[in-house]
């Protein structure tokens, strides 16, 4: 697993992501746009692979809250689309704590091609460990 990084399901059962506060847009990528998703972690390594092998030069992909732009030279983190002040306001009003709002800021974000695919890779095989342990139940263990 890549360094400082800590992925945990939340008590709701929502796989989590921390790491270094720098990467933290990173982390909130993971969160709001792959998700549980080991198809969209799938995705995006056919769009890494695309890059690095010279088949392409450019590769987008749009998510919950997030766009991802792999270049030759880089992997660009920008945001989907900001909630504006009235979208927060009424999620506030209809009872959306502020703190639960996503937080997108610190974008764009800009990672090396081959840490994005350290970190994507130890976050499917986060993921997929746990499908693998949800499918068996405690009597395939006997």
């Amino acid at each position: 697993m890549a360094q400082n990084y800590k992925f945990f399901f939340d008590k709701n059962g929502t796989p989590r992501a921390r790491g270094p506060a720098g990467e933290k847009p990173l982390m909130t990528y993971l969160e709001l746009d792959v998700q549980g998703s080991d198809h969209i972690c799938r995705d995006l390594m056919n769009d890494l692979t695309a890059i690095e092998d010279g088949s392409t030069d450019l590769r987008e992909f749009v998510g919950n809250a997030h766009c991802i732009r792999f270049t030759p030279e880089c992997v660009l983190i920008t945001t989907n689309q900001l909630p504006d002040e009235s979208e927060r306001n009424g999620a506030i009003a209809t009872g959306l704590a502020e703190s639960k709002l996503p937080v997108l800021d610190n974008l764009p974000y800009e990672a090396g091609l081959k840490r994005f695919r350290e970190v994507l890779e130890d976050w499917e095989a986060f993921i997929l460990d746990d499908q693998i342990d949800d499918s068996l139940s405690e009597d395939d263990y006997h």
